[in-house]
């Protein structure tokens, strides 16, 4: 603790630097908090960037930590778009070779405009010096007035985040997703271990170099994971993430082979502007004996509209060696910060 405030006292606070590391806090908290203390290292600080600098700290665990856990809720309402809002089966015939199945038109997906209602919590508690523990909860339901059917959904997480140097952790995680639909109901757990560095790099920016396994658990299988990712904070004020997974073929189920995910966040007329871009990969799936394997592409655009208002655009497209499966479909969201 004593040596974090020698650090914390040491440095000055330069306005641009703090401009850029803070603004993109909410991607990467521990990456930004590196660049904040890595951009004024050596330099005198006022009162009221002491006061900033110990609060970000105390959140992971320095200067003595949280004096008691600190619990956030937020309540926000959605407007979206679902191209399969009751979980069901494309509205056309299945064709296997010479064979033609045609489906129950009562288990055709309804697609339509979906207005919901969303609750989330954050909580948090330190115990040591760079050692804390992050837990959130998101619980949702959405209601399609054209069809009448809704549907519910429930994630969980709980990590145990540990510093082991000064600029790198390991990180343990749980977590749980449900989506109840009329016709569906999609269950996953996973268990996750992380190791990341942090890292200054010249002409470059600040960078979070992360490794992980994961272990999913779905209906019937079981399947890990293996991940590289690489979060930077740039000094031209714009922040990138791009994550590469592989996952294990588990026979006789469609699951991930390898996947690509990228993001760029860049602050454009005073709004923060985000584009995502993901690439994945499926393959060991069989219906009826045929092999299947699916290709999917997913673009989305985040932008606020207002201080309280913002947009999700995106779309989505599906490639599958069955035609069946494929699916391209837009997506649209609109959310409210209400409370």
């Amino acid at each position: 603790m004593v040596l974090a405030f020698l650090i914390a006292l040491s440095f000055m606070w330069t306005g641009a630097a703090k401009a850029n590391c803070l603004m993109f806090s909410n991607q990467n908290e521990r990456l930004a908090n590196f660049c904040l203390l890595e951009s004024v290292t050596g330099k005198l600080i006022d009162e009221r960037t002491a006061i900033l600098v110990s609060q970000r700290l105390k959140r992971e665990g320095y200067f003595g930590g949280l004096t008691s856990p600190v619990a956030r809720t937020h309540v926000y309402p959605t407007l979206s778009y679902s191209s399969n809002i009751n979980g069901g089966n494309p509205d056309k015939n299945l064709i296997l070779g010479e064979l033609e199945f045609e489906g129950d038109p009562s288990l055709v997906a309804k697609e339509g405009a979906v207005v919901g209602a969303n609750f989330s919590s954050t909580y948090r508690a330190t115990y040591k010096e760079g050692q804390y523990l992050d837990a959130s909860l998101l619980a949702g339901v959405g209601f399609s007035p054209e069809h009448s059917i809704g549907y519910t959904t429930l994630n969980w997480s709980a990590c145990s985040r540990n510093k082991l140097h000064t600029a790198s952790y390991l990180d343990f995680c749980v977590n749980a997703s449900n989506l109840n639909r009329k016709l569906s109901i999609d269950r996953t757990e996973s268990i996750s271990l992380s190791l990341g560095h942090f890292k200054y790099r010249n002409k470059f920016g600040f960078s979070d170099l992360g490794y992980g396994l994961k272990r999913s658990f779905y209906e019937g299988y079981e399947q890990n994971q293996a991940h590289i990712s690489l979060d930077t904070i740039h000094e031209k004020q714009w922040y990138s993430s791009v994550r590469v997974r592989l996952g294990e073929t588990v026979a006789g189920n469609l699951v991930l082979n390898y996947g690509l995910d990228a993001s760029a966040t860049k602050m454009i007329g005073g709004r923060r502007i985000t584009i995502s871009l993901a690439r994945e990969y499926s393959d060991g799936g069989k219906l009826l004996g045929v092999d299947r394997a699916d290709r999917t592409t997913r673009v989305q655009v985040t932008v606020p509209l207002t201080e309280k208002m913002s947009a999700k655009v995106g779309y989505a497209k599906t490639d599958s060696t069955i035609d069946y499966f494929d699916v391209k479909e837009p997506n649209v969201e609109l959310t409210l910060d209400w409370w």
